[in-house]
């Protein structure tokens, strides 16, 4: 008779293990996002957040054989141990690796921009700010790191905005190593008009407009300057021009919410630096995100509110809360596991996959993570208390062999009932 079970010490094991999991998926992003390929990133994600579910709930079971009796933890439990990483490591990697390339996949008419304006602020306040020019390093190497095919163009602005270096292609190596002194040898002086170096910007892609080629913005300022928000970005907006924004809420908190402004009106992000050392990693950072896109990120640009990448990745979650469910089946050799804890991974994967989608619009990235991580960890494990499971062994197998004939027909009986 299908009976439900709960194990007080399993679901506490499958909190911890989307703790850590979430720790290290967020560790894993921060540190090898734009290093590795994004296919190989979202495979290691996944794979060591499912290790890190199988191998805390196969523990709770060891300690306190609750689900699959203890008969499973005597005779059984070395075959849990040989498919732990078989069945979490290598089956989770290869899902979000495919996973991931089928979202990143464009299908649609928005593609990426292939053109990058790099707006500098350079008003006097900088010096303050950003003593050791941390910022116009950042804007210098992000240059080197823009893919071949791109071109750039830097504008920077005090009181007035003046272009520091026209557009130029990235395959030039002459132009690029040309753009990246010119940036050098800025000086921090004066106010900031944030509406003129808009309106230069916007010129410069104007007179440097070739058919087929997506322009973008990085837009950066520590300062507030008054302008009329609606007028200065409808010629964005028109031709749909994402710009992206860096603030510094620290040193001016009016200057940082009117950026974020600018970048949602457009379709951008925004960036709050509170460290100057912080730079280099938001620019290549905006770079990426505009380049491509992740299962667990944020989508930005006119392709965050797609709503064919809305089911997909939901979809996708979904699935991947199945396989997580699946794992566990696999490793405590039940059917009857399996079934129940895939059901409830699947609920998990769909749980999971509109809290990415919601979370993400309006939390930050890691919280949202976090909660989509215990959903696919705790949830799933839960599968024996809201879906009821068969019972594996049968009065008989548990009751105590009394000679070696028994004990060899118990054996075989026992691996005959198991599930798998």
């Amino acid at each position: 008779m299908p009976v439900r079970k709960f194990s007080f010490l399993f679901f506490v094991f499958s909190i911890i293990a989307g703790l850590i999991g979430a720790v290290m998926g967020e560790w894993v992003l921060t540190s090898y996002y734009g290093v590795w390929p994004n296919i190989l990133l979202m495979g290691v994600y996944f794979a060591q957040l499912a290790f890190w579910a199988g191998l805390f709930c196969l523990l709770a079971e060891l300690i306190n054989p609750t689900i699959n009796g203890r008969s499973w933890r005597l005779e059984y439990s070395g075959l849990s141990w040989k498919v732990l990483v078989p069945s979490t490591v290598v089956m989770l990697f290869a899902a979000g690796l495919i996973f991931q390339f089928f979202y990143s996949l464009n299908f649609s008419t928005v593609k990426p921009p292939d053109d990058i304006v790099i707006v500098m602020d350079i008003s006097d306040s900088m010096n303050k700010s950003d003593p050791k020019r941390e910022s116009l390093k950042a804007a210098a190497k992000l240059i080197t790191t823009m893919k071949p095919s791109h071109r750039a163009s830097v504008i920077s602005f005090n009181d007035k905005a003046a272009i520091t270096k026209s557009m130029f292609p990235i395959s030039d190596k002459k132009e690029s190593l040309a753009a990246r002194e010119q940036i050098k040898r800025l000086e921090y002086d004066g106010g900031t008009t944030i509406a003129g170096a808009l309106d230069t910007a916007l010129k410069e892609i104007d007179d440097n407009h070739m058919p087929g080629r997506k322009p973008m913005v990085i837009l950066f300022s520590d300062g507030y300057s008054k302008l009329n928000l609606t007028k200065a970005i409808r010629p964005y907006q028109d031709h749909e021009i994402i710009i992206n924004t860096i603030g510094m809420s620290k040193i001016n908190t009016d200057g940082a919410q009117l950026l974020h402004s600018i970048a949602s009106r457009t379709g951008g992000s925004f960036h709050d630096v509170q460290k100057a050392n912080e730079f280099t990693n938001v620019f290549e950072k905006i770079y990426l995100e505009n380049q491509d896109r992740l299962l667990m990120t944020e989508r930005y640009g006119l392709v965050k509110d797609s709503l064919y990448l809305v089911v997909l990745r939901v979809v996708l979650i979904t699935v991947i809360g199945g396989l997580f469910g699946l794992a566990l089946g696999m490793i405590f050799d039940n059917r009857y596991l399996a079934k129940s804890y895939t059901v409830t991974g699947l609920i998990s994967g769909l749980l999971a996959g509109l809290v990415l989608e919601i979370g993400l619009q309006s939390m930050s990235g890691f919280s949202t993570r976090l909660i989509a991580d215990l959903l696919l960890t705790v949830l799933t494990a839960l599968g024996t208390t809201i879906i009821p499971i068969r019972e594996k062994f049968s009065k008989q197998t548990r009751q105590a062999p009394t000679g070696p004939d028994i004990s060899a027909t118990t054996a075989k009986r026992d691996r005959f009932s198991k599930g798998f």
